[in-house]
């Protein structure tokens, strides 16, 4: 909770300057850039987050890496996360950061898996759906996991919707558990 509640900090307190500056997008963009670049290189991620690296050398590698790709607001950002050794909260104050942004902009995130790809069509039936139930302009991510057998899961901000057959199966498992465990004389037979 204690990383939630900073990151959230860092993340407002940038947001507010890229809503001021009029630069939330591109802030946005570079963000999501550094926390990808981040979680997907290993090393790097263990050479920021290493206690015995001094600061001037982060930063030394993450300005080799990006040069002149990041304004100065979000090199000076990250910077002063490094200093203040808070460069782990990349990803949290990435994600809250994108979610200040979305709401400034009166969109709301919905994720969709389903066990095979969506239309176009359809997607845009869910994306007019959830418009009209939210009241806000939806950005509709898609997902496809073949596990799920039929069906889809929904997820909308914190609320999920699950109606894929692999859940519903589930479901039935668990009762037919239940009610095979209890005696003949319980379920009505005698």
């Amino acid at each position: 909770m204690l990383n939630g509640a900073l990151a959230h900090r860092y993340a407002q307190a940038l947001f507010e300057l890229a809503l001021e500056m009029s630069v939330l997008d591109q802030i946005e963009k570079e963000l999501l850039e550094l926390a990808e670049t981040v979680n997907q290189n290993n090393d790097l991620k263990i050479l920021l987050n290493h206690p015995d690296i001094e600061a001037e050398t982060k930063k030394q590698v993450l300005a080799s890496i990006f040069g002149n790709t990041v304004s100065d607001m979000t090199r000076h950002f990250v910077y002063l996360l490094i200093d203040r050794r808070r460069q782990n909260l990349l990803s949290i104050v990435q994600r809250e950061f994108t979610r200040l942004a979305n709401e400034a902009r009166n969109i709301i995130e919905a994720k969709v898996i389903s066990a095979t790809a969506l239309s176009p069509a359809q997607e845009e039936k869910l994306k007019e759906t959830i418009a009209k139930t939210t009241g806000k302009n939806v950005r509709l991510l898609s997902e496809v996991n073949p596990t799920l057998i039929g069906g889809a899961k929904l997820q909308v901000g914190d609320r999920v919707m699950d109606g894929s057959i692999t859940t519903a199966l589930s479901k039935i498992r668990e009762e037919l558990k239940k009610t095979s465990s209890k005696p003949q004389q319980e379920v009505g037979v005698n």
